[in-house]
This record gives structure tokens, sequence and C-alpha cells, in this order.
């Protein structure tokens, strides 16, 4: 996914689809692929909702790569069925331009061409925080804390500007290439002064499984109901799920009408503040909730440099000499213990990240390389059964010999990526699959890697012929 991805919500509650849904049923048009739109050449598909269709695209003018966000034919009518309209598509775009903050993926252009509407945005490379938590599991309190300090300043600047996002989830969050989570997809907005949400004020907007109890009960949705969401949103990424789920539409509107209490005992290393800070966000009252995002960003703030070895020595400085001299043995102890701690995380976030493979030696590649076999294809290398268990937990790189596959996935997950790049050559040789096309990898209910674009290199899209329908 990029940005611009369309919104998966829609604004009555029979039509509030269930999360993880398309919440569309617009075909894509494939013929796009190759054609000029504007002054952008569309590559391929980065994602689909309910107002329209996101491309990854090149600006042949500033030599850049952009998300382009095409407006469904069917959406230009005002009030068409079946997806939100052409007013509420250019009132997103205005919203974009009235929020530059670092933590808000930009808008680069609005534009119309050929009769077709469309949005041109920064891309985002690093994929959005549910496919991070989908990939490497539950995110640790403190790190958390750290990540979501810009989308809580950048939705305190929203509704400093009077617009209230309305669906904060963790898919409408993203990574830069850089790491730097942002806040997107403001096609549901609640805008002052626009025409388009001045006829959706107060109808229940949204996505299941991430709105607020107000917005289930159908009071309308402020400003306290995007803290709400910042809460569950939080909540999914520290238990590595789903915080509400349910089967039918009734039964998710229900839970939100009536949100169990959140199983913060689950959540490994949450402070009391830290705790504290979800129960405020999550509070079924709004009124008991965070005043404004502002307040918000300072608390995750605070909760991301709370040291605990700092609030021990606070609570014990009046006690006697002989205690203290034995409490900073115990804190020396602790440092020891706080670093070898932080070589463990160090470590694994390490194995988070892509492996860069160095040259190897040539006495290393005595040891782990053997000639190709006579079909050219990668075989294992010719070691004993002993000596070979050790390799398959090392990157297949130096465990397989012959021709290198065009495409490899991991067992771990289901994605599939070029063979060639770092989050290919990243994969465990005991987790390897192999395939001999993206089609394949596809067949086999893969998705393409948002970081390597496999699709983009390998697939041969099919150019529709002939005139397009409506």
């Amino acid at each position: 996914m990029a940005a611009g991805s369309s919104s998966d919500g829609v604004d009555l509650p029979d039509d509030l689809p269930v999360a993880g849904s398309s919440g569309s049923s617009v075909a894509i048009d494939m013929g796009w692929a190759g054609q000029q739109l504007g002054r952008y050449r569309v590559l391929s598909v980065l994602g689909q909702g309910g107002m329209g269709v996101v491309w990854r695209a090149h600006d042949d003018a500033l030599r850049r790569d952009v998300a382009l966000k095409i407006l469904n034919r069917g959406n230009h009518r005002r009030g068409s069925p079946g997806g939100l309209n052409a007013e509420l598509f250019m009132q997103e775009a205005r919203a974009i331009a009235r929020l530059q903050h670092p933590s808000v993926v930009a808008i680069y252009e609005v534009a119309q061409d050929r009769d077709e509407i469309f949005l041109a945005l920064e891309l985002m490379e690093g994929g959005t925080l549910q496919e991070y938590v989908e990939r490497y599991g539950r995110i640790p309190p403190r790190e958390l804390w750290g990540m979501m300090v810009g989308p809580a300043r950048a939705l305190a600047l929203a509704h400093r500007q009077e617009i209230i996002h309305r669906d904060v989830k963790p898919s409408n969050l993203m990574f830069d290439e850089h790491g730097h989570l942002k806040l997107m997809d403001f096609g549901l907005a609640d805008v002052a002064r626009e025409a388009a949400s001045e006829r959706m004020r107060g109808k229940p907007v949204g996505s299941l499984g991430w709105i607020a109890p107000e917005t289930a009960r159908g009071e309308g949705t402020t400003a306290k109901s995007d803290i709400y969401g910042m809460g569950l949103v939080m909540l999914y990424a520290l238990l590595g799920r789903q915080p509400l789920h349910a089967y039918s539409k009734a039964e998710y509107l229900d839970l939100h009408r009536n949100p169990p209490e959140p199983k913060l005992h689950e959540i490994k290393g949450l402070t009391p503040k830290g705790a504290a800070l979800l129960r405020t966000c999550l509070a079924v009252d709004p009124a008991k909730r965070y005043d404004s995002a502002a307040l918000l960003a300072e608390a995750l703030q605070e909760c991301a440099e709370e040291d605990p070895a700092v609030r021990f020595r606070q609570r014990t400085s009046h006690v006697g000499i002989a205690l203290v001299a034995a409490i900073i043995g115990g804190l020396l102890v602790g440092a020891v213990a706080l670093h070898y701690f932080a070589r463990l995380v160090e470590q694994e976030n390490s194995l988070r990240q892509p492996v860069v493979r160095r040259p190897l030696l040539p006495a290393e590649q005595a040891m782990q390389w053997t000639p190709p076999t006579a079909t050219g294809g990668p075989t294992l290398g010719a070691k004993s059964a002993a000596d070979r268990g050790g390799d398959l937990d090392r990157p297949w790189p130096l465990v397989l010999t012959g021709e290198p596959p065009p495409i490899v996935g991991s067992k771990k997950d289901d994605y599939y990526h070029r063979a060639n790049r770092e989050c290919g050559l990243a994969i465990l040789a005991s987790e390897l699959v192999i395939y001999e096309s993206a089609a394949a990898a596809e067949a086999d209910h893969r998705r393409p890697c948002p970081i390597c674009h496999p699709e983009t290199s390998e697939r041969k899209l099919d150019v529709v012929s002939g005139p397009e329908a409506d």
C-alpha cells in the first residue's frame, strides 16, 4: 500500500464495512497501466478503496515516483451510489493541503485530465502500521509511544484547523522510507465550512473495528472520537491483533457501543503511566478522554522518555546512608541488567531490518558454496546432515547454490519478494519458498512486498483495448 489509499468507511450504519474488507465492489481498470495522465506515467496498482484506485506513477517533470489517486468513474456525479462523490474527493484534497506537517502525507497536485479527476500524493515506501504489525508482531510500549508522537501532533494540527479525521486506523498510518509514521487518508474527514461535510455531519462515519462508542450510537463524531481511534490503534499495535472482532456489522456496532475493558495485563512492559494513557484514550465517556490531541502528544512523549530507574531513585531519596549505599549497589547491578536488556532489544530490532550481505572472503566461499547442479537450479550446499541444520538458520544465499530464483517468499508471512533485494536476501534458508514468477506467488495467495515491489518488474499487466466503459 502507499499514500492515498481510499477509505473503507461510508456514511451510513448499514454500509459500515466489516474491518478488513475493501468496502468497494468497483473493478480496477488495468488499462491505466502504462498510460499518461497529466504529467504522470501510470505504473502499477497500490491499493483500492471506496473513492478510487491508487496507482504508483512517475512524475515526468520532476522525475520522481508519486501515489496517484484516481477517482472512480461512477463517483464523478454528485451523490452517485456505490461510493463517495467527486465533491468529497476534492474536499479531501483541500483538507490535506491545509495540513502542512511532517507527520501528514503530503499532497502535490489535484488535477483533471481526459475527464479523470486525480490527486498526486507523497509516495510512502515503508508500508502501513497494520502491515508492520502483521509482519513483525506486537510493538513494545516504549517504542510505540515514540512512533505515535508525530501522528498525534498532526491530529492536533488538524483539529486546530477544524478538521476531524473520523477514520483513524492502522491502515491509515504509514511509514516513510526513514521509518517515520505519518497520518493519511482524509477521505471521510469532517471539514469545517465544506458543503459535503455539512451533509454528512451527525451521521455515523468510519470503519468497523475502529469507531468510537458515540459514533456507533449515532451521536456524531468529534475531535475526541479521533483520540479514541488513536487509543484503539495503539492497543492493536501493543497486542498484535485487532482489539474488537465480530462476525457481522450488527455485532460490531454493539461491541462499539458497549466496548469491553481493554486487556492491558497482556501487554508486556506496560508501565502504570502507559496504562493510564491508554485508559484515558479509550474512556467510553468522551469527557474523560484527553481534552485535545496536543495533550495526548505530550503524554506520549512523557511515556517514551520514562525511565523506571529514575522513578526508583526518586522514591528512595530520603532513606538512611546505609540503605542509600545498598540502593546504589543495586542500581549498579540494575544498570548492568538494563545494558544487557538494551543489547537484547537492539539484537531483536536488527532482525527486523533487511540483512545487507557482504562479499564472502575466498576462505568463506570454499566453506559455504558448492558448484551448481547439472540443471543449474538452486540447491542446498553439499554438506553433511549434521552441519546442514546450522546452515538453515542463515540467509538463503549463504546456503543455496546455482542460479538464484527470480521470486522468493518466507514461510513466516504471506509476502513475496525480488530475490536480489535486501528483503528477499534476508530470508533464512529454513523458511525459504521459491517461485518461478510473481504470478506463481500470487496463485499461492501471497501479496507483493511493499518495499521491493516485485510485481512491477515480474508481472506483465494486460492492457485493456477498446473504448472504456463508464
